[in-house]
C-alpha cells in the first residue's frame, strides 16, 4: 500500500545504477523526478527509471511521455 507524504503528495521514485550499485531517490513531483533523472544520466548512470505514484514505471525512453502526462495534469 502506498502512503502519501505529509501534505498528501504521493512521491515519485528515481532509480539508477552506477559502478557503486543502485540508488533510489524520492522526489515530490514529476518535474523534480525528471530533473534528477537527467542529472543521473549526465553523471554516467544507466538503467535510469522513474516510478510514478500510480505504479507506472517509466524507462528513460519514455521520459517524454511522463513529461507530457505531468503537463496535461498540471492545469
Amino acid at each position: 500500500m502506498m502512503r502519501s507524504q505529509p501534505g498528501g503528495l504521493l512521491p515519485y521514485f528515481v532509480k539508477a545504477t552506477d559502478t557503486s550499485g543502485t540508488v533510489t531517490l524520492r522526489r515530490d513531483s514529476a518535474a523534480a523526478a525528471l530533473k534528477k533523472a537527467a542529472e543521473l544520466t549526465n553523471d554516467g548512470c544507466w538503467d535510469v527509471q522513474i516510478g510514478a505514484p500510480d505504479g507506472h514505471v517509466y524507462e528513460s525512453t519514455a521520459f517524454a511521455e511522463l513529461r507530457a502526462d505531468a503537463e496535461a495534469h498540471s492545469d
